[in-house]
């Protein structure tokens, strides 16, 4: 028969309560804790989906430019297309190919098999959009539809262009004797109640 020490006890009901509230104590500290973490990965993941948008709109910008159309009968349909000497305005540029009047900008760029395409960025209720035409090998070319949203929260967008010896101008008619030999295009943004400015230059060929 087995005997049992009187000094064997069991834990108190003082000690249990104690035991519990630390565990309660421990159990809010890690859901704060993870809480805190999940709101951080969250915050940062929506900083670089926002990052990358604005990489790809540049980027997308810069492809459709250096492809632009500054040789043969697609620039002169570009220029005479868009736009006539009468209409050409302070702010509005006016490149083989290329035509900036704000807050759109216009570009035949060449597409696949010796095609040609229309390309149109302008900005509309802070918000950057881009439409593409179909590719054609016959001119006029088909117009640019369908937009698609590129970047939100957009407060300007601006193009000015690189003339040798005189700088950068906001305004260059065609025919003018000068050549471009660059672009710059500038996106200001809105962000946490900041405004933010990127600037791309695209160098033309």
């Amino acid at each position: 028969m087995k005997h049992v020490h009187a000094d064997q006890r069991g834990f108190t009901l003082l000690e249990v309560l104690i035991a519990l509230t630390l565990m309660a104590v421990l159990s809010i500290l890690s859901w704060r804790a993870l809480d805190v973490t999940t709101r951080s990965s969250e915050r940062l993941n929506a900083i670089a989906d926002d990052t990358l948008a604005l990489i790809r709109a540049l980027g997308q910008l810069e492809s459709d430019l250096s492809r632009h159309a500054d040789a043969g009968p697609a620039s002169s349909a570009a220029a005479a297309g868009t736009t006539s000497a009468a209409v050409i305005t302070e702010g509005t540029l006016l490149l083989p190919g290329i035509h900036w009047a704000p807050p759109t900008l216009t570009v035949h760029r060449a597409a696949h098999h010796g095609a040609w395409q229309e390309v149109v960025w302008h900005l509309g209720d802070g918000t950057l959009f881009r439409a593409a035409g179909p590719p054609s090998d016959a001119l006029p070319l088909p117009r640019a539809a369908a937009d698609e949203a590129v970047l939100r929260g957009v407060e300007a967008f601006t193009v000015r262009a690189w003339l040798p010896g005189q700088g950068w101008s906001d305004t260059f008619a065609a025919g003018a004797g000068r050549a471009a030999t660059g672009l710059e295009i500038a996106i200001a943004r809105r962000h946490d109640g900041t405004s933010e400015a990127y600037r791309k230059v695209v160098l033309l060929p």
